[in-house]
C-alpha cells in the first residue's frame, strides 16, 4: 500500500514538473513599451491554445538575454539595434541590414529573430508645432543655420553616448546651440515640461514616446540618417519554437501590425494614463482583430492604496476626487492595505495615500528615508489618537500594552516611534484589525489598556466609536524633550481641538503628520546604455509631471509638501533666472583693450612736449 502511494506521489510530482516546464513564459524589460508588447505576445500564444504562464520582468537587456539562452523564458520583444550592440557590433541606420545581420549572428546561439513588428524606437529631436512653423523647420539639417539662437534640452545619458549621442550628432550636423539644458536621465519627463513651457526650443526624445502624440509635437526628420535604427521584433528560443507547435505563428502575428503612431498611443496609456500594460495589450489586440475578446480598458481601474483605518475617511474621499479629476475617464478606487507603498511596489496600486512616517524606516535608531517613493500631492493631516477606556491609564507611563494594527502598518510603526521617542515600557500588541472599532475592541476585551489609531481629526469611524463615551484620549506630552524633533523630523507636535469627540471637553496634546498621495520616484541612475533608447529598463514608472500638476490643480488651496519628504520634480519651486554674466566675450574684451590703448595713445600725443 505504502509503495503504491509513493509511486503515485512521484508520478504526480513529475507530471507537475513537466507541466511547469512546458508552460510558455514571455519576458519583458521593466518599462512600459516592453511590457505591453510582452503581454501582447502572451495573449496571442494563449489565444492559440498554448499553455502560457505569464510575463516575467527583467531589469536589463543582459539579464533577459541570459534568461532566454538558459531557457528560463521562451521569447521577448527586442530591438535589432540592441541585438547588434549586445554582440559587439556597431548599430546601423539601415533596418534591413540590421535585421539580416542579427539573424545571421544569433542563429548559431539557438535564438531566432522573428519578423519586425512595424515600428522603431529611435532617438530624435522634437519641437512644439508653433515654434517649428515659426522657424520653418521640418528636418534636422534645417537647424544648422538657426542652432546658435536656440536652446536644446537633453538628458545626461544622451550627452555622454559616444556613438549616437549629443556630441556625435552635433559634429555630424555641424550644430552649435546657444544653450544646452541637461536633466538627469531618471527625470527626462522634465524635458517635455520645459518644451511646453518655452524654456527650451527643442528636445531629444525617444521616437515612440507617448508624449509626442499626446502633445502634438513635431518630430524633425533625421535627413542625414545619423541615428541608428532600433526596430522592434520578437527574439525567441529556437528550441521553444520546435517544442511548441504554433508558437512561431503566434509570435509572428504582430509582424507589421504596430506602427509608430499606435505604439506612441499605447505608451501614452501606460506611461501617462497609468493603465495596466496587460489591459492595454488586450485592448489593442482586440482592436487589431487578433483576439476575439472585447476591449478591456473599462475594466482597468486605477487603485489608490490606503490604510483600512482611513480607507473610508474624508481624506480618502478627497484623494478619490482629486485622482478622478486628474485621470479623467479612469475608474479610480481605494485599495485597503496595511502597507500602501508596498502595494504600489507590487503593482497592485498606482498611488498610495500615506502619512509621512511611511517614507522612513522607523526600525532604525535614526530613521532613514526610502528614496524609492515621492510625494505628489498633499491631502491633509493624520493625528495620533492614543485611546484608552474610561478608568484606564491616566498617563503614558501607566500604559502596559498598546494595541496596534499588523506589524508594518501605520499604527504599529507610530507606536514603535512613540515607544522609542518617549522611552515607554509598554508592550506593543499587533493584531489583524482592519477597522477602528475592531482595534478599539482590545480595550473592552482586556487585550490592551491603550490603542493607537492614526487618522485625521474628526474621522467618522472614531466619532462613531466615541459615541457611547466608553473611551477617552490620552495626551502625548514631552515629545520636545530630548532629540525627538531632530530624530523624527517627519512628526510634528499637534493638538486635537476640544469637543471633537464626545466627552472630550479640552484640547488634547498629540502628534501629527502630513497625509499625502505618493507614487514611485524616478530612478536617477544612468539606466540606458549603448543599446539604444529604453534598451536597459527602468523600475516602476513615476507619476508624470502633467499628472502631478493636474492632481495639485484640483486640490482647493493646495498645501506644500512637507520638506522632510521626497517630492515630485514637478512640485519643485521655479527659481528665477540668474542675471546675465557681466564677463564680456573674448572678442569684446580684445576690442575694449584696443579702444583703451588708442585712448592712452591719443592722450599721450596731446600732452607730450613739443620739441620744435
Amino acid at each position: 500500500m505504502f509503495r503504491s502511494l509513493l509511486i503515485a506521489f512521484l508520478a504526480l510530482t513529475l507530471t507537475a514538473c513537466e507541466d511547469s516546464e512546458s508552460q510558455i513564459k514571455i519576458g519583458a524589460k521593466n518599462f512600459g513599451e516592453s511590457r505591453v508588447l510582452a503581454h501582447m505576445l502572451a495573449e496571442l500564444a494563449s489565444e492559440q491554445g498554448l499553455p502560457v504562464s505569464g510575463v516575467v520582468d527583467y531589469p536589463n537587456t543582459q539579464a533577459i538575454q541570459a534568461a532566454l539562452k538558459q531557457g528560463d523564458i521562451d521569447a521577448y520583444p527586442e530591438y535589432n539595434g540592441t541585438g547588434l550592440v549586445m554582440l559587439g557590433q556597431n548599430p546601423t541606420a539601415d533596418g534591413d541590414a540590421a535585421m539580416a545581420r542579427v539573424k545571421e549572428l544569433y542563429e548559431p546561439l539557438g535564438l531566432s529573430w522573428r519578423p519586425r513588428i512595424g515600428f522603431a524606437n529611435n532617438y530624435g529631436l522634437a519641437m512644439r508645432p508653433d515654434r517649428a512653423a515659426e522657424l520653418g523647420l521640418t528636418t534636422m539639417s534645417q537647424l544648422v543655420g538657426q542652432a546658435r539662437a536656440l536652446t536644446i534640452g537633453i538628458e545626461d545619458d544622451f550627452l555622454k553616448r559616444p556613438l549616437d549621442g549629443f556630441q556625435p550628432m552635433s559634429q555630424r550636423y555641424s550644430y552649435e546651440f546657444s544653450e544646452t539644458d541637461v536633466v538627469p536621465l531618471g527625470e527626462r519627463a522634465q524635458l517635455y515640461d520645459k518644451l511646453l513651457d518655452g524654456q527650451v526650443d527643442l528636445i531629444e526624445v525617444y521616437t515612440s514616446d507617448g508624449q509626442i502624440a499626446d502633445y502634438g509635437l513635431v518630430l524633425l526628420e533625421d535627413d542625414l540618417a545619423f541615428f541608428p535604427v532600433y526596430e522592434a521584433a520578437v527574439l525567441a528560443s529556437a528550441s521553444s519554437l520546435a517544442a511548441h507547435n504554433g508558437l512561431g505563428g503566434a509570435l509572428d502575428a504582430l509582424a507589421g501590425k504596430i506602427d509608430i503612431q499606435l505604439m506612441r498611443d499605447l505608451n501614452r496609456k501606460v506611461d501617462i494614463e497609468s493603465r495596466a500594460p496587460r489591459a492595454v495589450a488586450r485592448d489593442a489586440l482586440a482592436r487589431l482583430g487578433l483576439i476575439d475578446s472585447g476591449a478591456v480598458e473599462a475594466d482597468d481601474p486605477l487603485f489608490i492604496a490606503a490604510s483600512p483605518f482611513i480607507s473610508e475617511s474624508a481624506a480618502a474621499n478627497t484623494a478619490l476626487r482629486t485622482a478622478r479629476n486628474a485621470f479623467q475617464g479612469r475608474d479610480v478606487q481605494i485599495l485597503p492595505s496595511h502597507a500602501p507603498l508596498e502595494s504600489v511596489a507590487r503593482g497592485e496600486a498606482r498611488l498610495a495615500l500615506v502619512a509621512s512616517d511611511a517614507f522612513f524606516d522607523v526600525s532604525k535608531p535614526a530613521p532613514e528615508r526610502d528614496e524609492s517613493y515621492e510625494a505628489v500631492a498633499a491631502i491633509g493631516q493624520n493625528l495620533i489618537h492614543l485611546v484608552t477606556a474610561q478608568g484606564g491609564p491616566e498617563a503614558l507611563s501607566d500604559i502596559t500594552r498598546i494595541a496596534t494594527g499588523p506589524e508594518g502598518s501605520a499604527s504599529h510603526r507610530l507606536a514603535t516611534v512613540l515607544k522609542a521617542g518617549l522611552s515607554l515600557t509598554a508592550e506593543l500588541v499587533p493584531g489583524e484589525a482592519d477597522t477602528t472599532s475592531a482595534l478599539l475592541a482590545n480595550l473592552t476585551s482586556g487585550g490592551a489598556d491603550a490603542a493607537l489609531v492614526s487618522a485625521p481629526e474628526g474621522d467618522s469611524a472614531l466619532l462613531a466609536s466615541f459615541a457611547d463615551t466608553s473611551f477617552r484620549l490620552l495626551p502625548i506630552d514631552g515629545w520636545s524633550d530630548g532629540a525627538n524633533l531632530v530624530r523624527f523630523p517627519f512628526i510634528r507636535q499637534n493638538r486635537i481641538s476640544r469637543r471633537v469627540y464626545r466627552g472630550q471637553f479640552n484640547p488634547v496634546e498629540t502628534l501629527g503628520q502630513q497625509l499625502v498621495l505618493a507614487g514611485p520616484a524616478p530612478d536617477t541612475q544612468s539606466i540606458v546604455g549603448d543599446q539604444g533608447p529604453s534598451a536597459i529598463a527602468t523600475g516602476l514608472s513615476p507619476i508624470s509631471s502633467a499628472a502631478v500638476i493636474a492632481l495639485n490643480d484640483t486640490l482647493p488651496g493646495a498645501t506644500l509638501i512637507d520638506p522632510t519628504l521626497k517630492q515630485a520634480v514637478a512640485l519643485a519651486p521655479v527659481l528665477p533666472e540668474p542675471p546675465a554674466s557681466i564677463n564680456p566675450a573674448a572678442d569684446v574684451s580684445v576690442l575694449s583693450l584696443i579702444v583703451v590703448a588708442m585712448f592712452v595713445w591719443l592722450t599721450w600725443l596731446y600732452i607730450r612736449p613739443d620739441y620744435r
